[in-house]
């Protein structure tokens, strides 16, 4: 099961939007994220937040609609985003699709990217998509392949300490065993070789972050 969550960042431009969203996907607001999709043409299944940023056009639109709203208290420990993310791994879906993450606040862009590095969600393969690039997480005795073309920029960014045992194939300064120390720029802009990397890391939390000239959906 897969699971679309947007985010009121940054916006996809033009229609991206349509080669990451597939029939059958569950596509949740995360409170003004749901103005995004409904900008798209489309509407989310269900909206989650306090609405503090949803316009009230906006919510009666989506309530006509028969959209689910789930209402929080604006006084509460957790984004938005935060509070979508445990609505939809608690729900069982172990593929999650996080646009409209980055962009604007730093401070918001930094907490969702953290967001990947909470415990509860590591059951979850969760990626943050923009229009130029992608984010995941690599945790301890994990691998993940991403698929791209030659030439595209790489990025390997320990989150919380040191990443230990980091094993790359597919790019440009292979890396064999190594450790990426917290806090080092080493692992920014490597360069894919052909139309996929590897990356292994044996301890620790390893951010991956894949730019490219443009968002491409892998076909089916």
């Amino acid at each position: 099961m897969r699971a679309i969550i947007v985010a009121s960042g940054r916006p996809l431009g033009g229609e991206a939007w349509k080669s990451l969203v597939r029939t059958g996907d569950l596509i949740v607001g995360a409170d003004g994220g749901a103005a995004q999709i409904l900008a798209w043409g489309t509407a989310p299944h269900v909206v989650i937040g306090d609405m503090d940023s949803l316009p009230d056009q906006a919510q009666a639109s989506l309530a006509a609609s028969g959209c689910e709203f789930i209402v929080h208290p604006r006084a509460k420990d957790e984004t938005d985003l935060e509070l979508a993310l445990s609505y939809v791994v608690e729900r069982g879906f172990q593929e999650v699709v996080i646009l409209g993450a980055l962009g604007g606040r730093l401070d918001h862009t930094l907490a969702n990217v953290l967001l990947l590095t909470l415990p509860r969600f590591a059951a979850a393969q969760i990626r943050i998509v923009d229009d130029h690039e992608e984010a995941l997480l690599v945790r301890d005795g994990g691998a993940v392949t991403v698929d791209g073309r030659p030439g595209d920029t790489l990025s390997l960014l320990p989150l919380g300490g040191d990443a230990k045992g980091v094993t790359t194939g597919g790019l440009t300064w292979a890396l064999e065993g190594d450790t990426l120390r917290f806090g080092s720029s080493r692992g920014v802009s490597n360069e894919m070789t052909g139309s996929t990397a590897c990356i292994a890391v044996e301890k620790g939390c390893l951010l991956v972050v894949h730019k490219t000239g443009g968002y491409h959906e892998k076909e089916e």
